[in-house]
């Protein structure tokens, strides 16, 4: 009975965890952005944002024009090539707070030819476009 029991929380428990399918919540933006938990935090827009790149410590800018709403991407190491691990903190803006994730290891899942970076944190499911300068 107890074997049982455990069984049904266990399923019960599965149920209730969301997995996030990176192709469609990161690898379909076009657009440099932030997502977390499959919620898009923010996005650029060409008319209304400015995007900015510190190449001595890769670090990643994107906000608006009232500076309301933004983000930043700061890489231990510049990101180069699809597959590579590196370490990040992120820092964003929600609609009443400042939100800061450190020490995050992040995947490059894609880069393009014109050197726009899709990243995954796979521990927090926090999703990044940035886009090398």
């Amino acid at each position: 009975m107890k074997r049982l029991t455990y069984i049904i929380l266990t399923i019960v428990a599965l149920a209730g965890c969301q997995p996030y399918d990176i192709d469609e919540i990161l690898l379909t933006r076009s657009d440099l952005s932030i997502t977390v938990k499959g919620v898009l935090q923010m996005s650029y827009d060409p008319l209304t944002c400015q995007m900015a790149h510190n190449t001595t410590d890769n670090e990643y800018r994107v906000y608006d024009d009232d500076l309301a709403d933004w983000f930043v991407v700061k890489c231990d190491t510049k990101p180069t090539y699809e597959g590579q691990e590196l370490r990040a903190t992120v820092t964003w803006t929600t609609t009443d707070d400042i939100r800061r994730e450190s020490n995050l290891e992040f995947e490059v899942h894609r880069i393009d030819s014109k050197g726009k970076i899709w990243m995954w944190n796979d521990s927090k499911d926090i999703g990044v476009v940035i886009q090398e300068l």
